[in-house]
């Protein structure tokens, strides 16, 4: 009645990408576009000299008034800090524009990654980790790791370069052991803002692992509202919310002081004072020029935008490193049941003897044995039922079948064929379960029966349903096939859902 997929389809595996640790996944930023990249940064480094230049201009502008009063050249150089400012426009917004281009298809990027990775771990993956933290992850950590590159990073970089551009016009004005003064107050400046940001890493771990549980909390309240207002625990629930998200807010405080209490940025004030004092003096003995001191104090003033964007920047950056470490613990997770993907692809019989050989399996180390040196067969064409109570081990054997989990010990056979050497995606293929409990997407009807199969047709579906002897309820729906059946079918009966799970095995044709 329906088109099965032959043995020899293989959906493409997964690909796992890899990454040597959790900075290296947040560094991969700058070869995934590295032309770009190079530009923006350049723009950047462009960005920060005619920040600068405006200071310069005036200081030398005051010379020339001075000198020769308010003449032509003065005038010009007025022309010039407006032509700089209005260029400075351009080029800040040209820089931005491109570091958030990037940045944003970084985010994409690597939320696919993690997708695309996560899904192609085992189940031994997700019966160990929770959803809600997952999706945590995947939403709003990888979202932090782009905001520390974009403004973050940005500005880290903006800052760096007009501290080396300001080293360098300072050396062509004043004397050597003041430029090296200059230099030793900002090396001091940014080990005490390496210092700093240091001290945010343990809170930032904190808050990320707090967001986690807060999503987790409340993803389960929303699910099980029913239960919660069945069993009239709405208060309870409230008060266990209102705890973890008052444990958050704390976190949350903590890195805000340490934000506000930026105590690096005394030794950039101070630094810009010490200049101040110096060069007054030396224009009182007439060793500069009051243009010179206007030039130097100027573009010490203008660094002070640091003290602003700083601590926001290296609270950003450190918790992008804190959560990419996060992300790529996920990502680079341990599997102990790799896919098969690759072995036997010949024809099978699959409407051959299934074999059990000695099977034990386990779900893990915190478990007990479910099944122990299970020795069945299961002659082709026979209907079996499996009998045992509660934790017996009837849904593990069906998913051994379906190699959502590989034996620890033993053989499982189709028609002679070992599973171990047939791809996972070839069996699945070729079986298919309907649980007690079923699971159905957030969509229409339709969409859940032909989940199964690669762009069924229309009569696919309806024939599927009338199997499953759902389309006689399907038919009395508001828009029959086109019914939205909301999250996890709730809108339907339980029976319902069971018929249309099973609809979605009948078209699967295993």
């Amino acid at each position: 009645m329906y088109q099965q997929r032959p043995s020899q389809f293989i959906e493409p595996p997964i690909k796992k990408i890899h990454y040597r640790s959790g900075n290296h996944l947040f560094l991969s930023f700058f070869w995934k576009n590295p032309l770009l990249i190079s530009g923006a940064m350049l723009l950047t480094i462009l960005n920060s000299l005619l920040t600068l230049l405006p200071a310069i201009i005036i200081g030398r502008s005051l010379d020339i008034l001075e000198d020769e009063g308010f003449g032509s050249e003065f005038v010009q150089f007025a022309s010039i800090i407006l032509l700089v400012a209005l260029l400075n426009y351009v080029v800040s917004f040209t820089s931005n524009y491109a570091f958030a281009f990037t940045a944003i298809a970084y985010e994409r990027d690597i939320r696919q990654e993690y997708f695309d990775v996560i899904q192609g771990h085992s189940l031994t993956f997700h019966n160990e980790n929770n959803s809600s933290k997952l999706l945590s992850l995947g939403m709003n950590e990888i979202q932090m790791m782009r905001t520390g590159i974009m403004p973050s990073l940005r500005m880290i970089f903006q800052s760096f370069f007009s501290v080396i551009l300001v080293i360098y016009f300072m050396s062509r004005v004043v004397e050597f052991d003041l430029v090296l003064f200059t230099i030793f107050g900002f090396v001091l400046y940014f080990v005490f803002a390496y210092r700093y940001a240091k001290k945010i890493g343990p809170i930032r771990t904190k808050l990320s692992e707090s967001l986690g549980e807060l999503t987790e909390q409340s993803q389960e309240i929303f699910r099980g509202i029913d239960v919660v207002r069945s069993l009239s625990a709405q208060d309870r629930e409230v008060n266990r919310f209102s705890s973890t998200s008052t444990h958050y807010a704390n976190l949350a405080k903590t890195e805000g002081r340490l934000s506000a209490f930026y105590y690096p940025g005394l030794i950039l004030l101070i630094l810009t004072a010490i200049v101040f004092s110096v060069t007054i003096s030396d224009v009182s003995n007439d060793v500069y020029s009051r243009g010179q001191m206007i030039e130097v104090i100027g573009m010490l003033l203008t660094l002070q935008f640091i003290n602003f964007t700083m601590p926001m920047s290296l609270l950003n950056i450190r918790a992008a490193l804190t959560n990419s470490g996060r992300v790529w613990e996920k990502m680079n997770w341990y599997d102990p049941q790799e896919e098969s993907i690759i072995g036997t692809n010949g024809d099978i019989n699959w409407k051959g003897d299934l074999c059990f050989e000695n099977v034990s399996f386990s779900y893990g180390d915190n478990y007990g044995t479910s099944l122990r040196n299970i020795d069945v067969k299961i002659k082709a064409n026979s209907k079996v039922a499996l009998i045992g109570g509660p934790g017996s081990g009837k849904s593990t054997f069906l998913k051994l079948v379906l190699q959502l989990y590989h034996p620890q010990d033993g053989k499982i056979f189709i028609d002679g064929n070992d599973f171990s050497t047939i791809p996972d995606q070839v069996i699945r293929n070729h079986v298919s379960m309907v649980e007690q409990e079923v699971f159905l997407f957030s969509g229409t009807i339709k969409e859940n029966i032909a989940f199964a199969k690669i762009d069924p047709t229309q009569e696919e579906i309806v024939s599927a349903a009338k199997a499953a002897q759902a389309f006689e309820f399907i038919e009395k729906m508001p828009d029959g096939l086109d019914t939205v059946i909301g999250e996890r079918g709730i809108t339907l009966s339980g029976g319902q859902r069971q018929r249309i799970a099973i609809a979605r095995a009948f078209l699967a044709n295993p």
